[in-house]
């Protein structure tokens, strides 16, 4: 009973991670080829990453160097859900004792 909500759920959180990768990419795109700020589509993306960014733009900005390290942070953090989480959320919907189903 409890396997196809665990797989529903790994598998919601992938779709969400693979966009957050996208538009951070896509914001980090947008800032070096400084992109028309009025643009609609910049707008969006933006208004998406910027909330996301602000708690690690917090903690960084002491960092010296010209280097934004806040879309970097996020990544590292999708990476390590993409990798270390949601393994483990498929492992609990498939009642193995491992990540990898074995």
């Amino acid at each position: 009973m409890f396997a196809p909500l665990a797989e529903g759920i790994a598998r919601v959180l992938e779709i969400i991670l693979n966009m957050v990768q996208l538009l951070v990419i896509a914001s980090v795109l947008v800032s070096w080829v400084g992109a028309d700020p009025n643009n609609q589509i910049v707008s969006v993306v933006r208004n998406i990453t910027e909330p996301m960014y602000a708690p690690f733009r917090r903690l960084t900005r002491n960092l010296p160097g010209p280097i934004d390290w806040a879309p970097m942070i996020v990544l590292l953090l999708v990476v390590f859900c993409q990798y270390g989480v949601i393994p483990y959320i498929h492992m609990l919907g498939s009642g193995t004792g491992r990540p990898d189903g074995g």
